[in-house]
């Protein structure tokens, strides 16, 4: 391992331990959550010196916000192969199974980020600023759906796209919590077909009836 390590770049061989760091943070997390979690346990963890972690980010709130950055990403490329091209009702559906999908096949990431949303809720939250950005984000994708919608004539005009976003955001937000609290109970997909109807019974253009 050594040797190959030596075959690397300066670049390769950082990123190759900012990944071992974010990886020992994610099981560090998961397993003692946030708050017990040091920067010392996440160095020793991934197999590097006790001071890596604080020279790479800074604090752990820095890596915190590295590693909810990381997932994040990980979990658009799952959004953008899952939606597509799809707009209105259609991307909204899609993406809630999508969700779904990304917490079935990636638990640990999914788990995580979830724990660190809800620690940045707390006001001093180094990474805070990071979560309302990432919510910001989506909702603002959301209204973009509902108004490409409208355009398509899928989504009634008179609903107000930023509304029916945050309404959604507030619900996908949610529902990841209740797994997040209860995975073994939690029925995930009969609650995304039940929201997905909703969805379409709401904001579907209505057609007139056949005579």
């Amino acid at each position: 391992m050594q040797q190959e390590n030596n075959s690397l770049s300066q670049a390769e061989r950082t990123a190759l331990s900012d990944k071992a760091l974010l990886d020992a943070a994610m099981d560090l997390v998961l397993e003692h959550g946030p708050d017990k979690t040091t920067l010392a346990m996440i160095g020793e963890t991934a197999g590097y010196s006790r001071g890596l972690a604080t020279y790479r980010f800074g604090s752990k709130g820095g890596l915190f916000d590295s590693l909810c950055k990381s997932i994040s990403r990980h979990w658009l490329e799952y959004l953008k192969q899952g939606v597509g091209d799809k707009v209105g009702i259609d991307a909204m559906c899609a993406a809630l199974d999508t969700i779904y999908k990304f917490e079935q096949e990636s638990p640990r990431e999914a788990r995580t980020l979830e724990i660190l949303y809800c620690g940045a809720a707390s006001p001093s939250s180094e990474f805070r600023d990071t979560a309302i950005g990432i919510r910001r984000r989506q909702k603002s994708d959301v209204a973009e759906w509902v108004r490409q919608g409208q355009e398509a004539g899928q989504v009634r005009r008179d609903v107000d796209a930023d509304e029916v976003a945050g309404q959604y955001v507030a619900y996908i937000s949610g529902m990841t919590y209740l797994w997040l609290m209860s995975p073994d109970s939690f029925d995930f997909h009969g609650s995304n077909e039940v929201m997905k109807k909703q969805l379409r019974d709401s904001l579907a253009v209505c057609t007139a009836a056949s005579s």
